[in-house]
């Protein structure tokens, strides 16, 4: 007996990769937008994002702040052949590549940073995360009562059965 194990969203991305290519027959190349593949992690009070962008130099990647949105955009040029070279296997793809973050409320482009080295994209956004408040006690004050309470005996009974 055979037993094949097929992961659950195999079939969406067969589905995604069949529209991609259906859309860039239809419509071009530059017609799909792929999209980056990132981590969002924090150091101390600053938010990290990496993104992979291997094979694509630093000018060809734009970081952009536009109110609480971050934008990340990187393009991979197809690369030049000579006269009858071709491609046997193609596994990195080519075009535009675009990612979006929201930042915190109250975020500046002089808090943000970017730096690209071995095909790692780091964005850093220093101080993006606010202490979080400390809980205080609050003294709680209380009036004493200012009517005197008079309880009086009650009279002992026997019961008999």
């Amino acid at each position: 007996m055979i037993v094949r194990y097929q992961h659950p969203y195999s079939a969406f991305r067969h589905f995604d990769r069949e529209f991609d290519r259906l859309v860039r027959r239809g419509f071009g190349r530059t017609a799909t937008q792929l999209s980056l593949r990132a981590d969002v992690y924090t150091e101390g009070r600053d938010a990290v994002i990496t993104a992979a962008v291997p094979g694509i130099a630093p000018e060809d990647v734009s970081v952009t702040l536009e109110g609480r949105r971050l934008s990340i955009g990187a393009e991979r040029r197809e690369r030049e052949t000579a006269e009858g070279d071709r491609y046997l296997i193609r596994g990195f793809a080519t075009g535009t590549f675009r990612r979006e973050f929201t930042v915190p409320e109250g975020t500046e482009s002089s808090q943000v940073s970017a730096d690209v080295a071995d095909g790692i994209l780091t964005v850093r956004i220093t101080g993006a995360l606010k202490p979080e408040p400390q809980a205080q006690q609050i003294p709680v004050g209380g009036a004493q009562p200012s009517a005197e309470v008079q309880v009086e005996e009650e009279a002992e009974t026997d019961i008999e059965n």
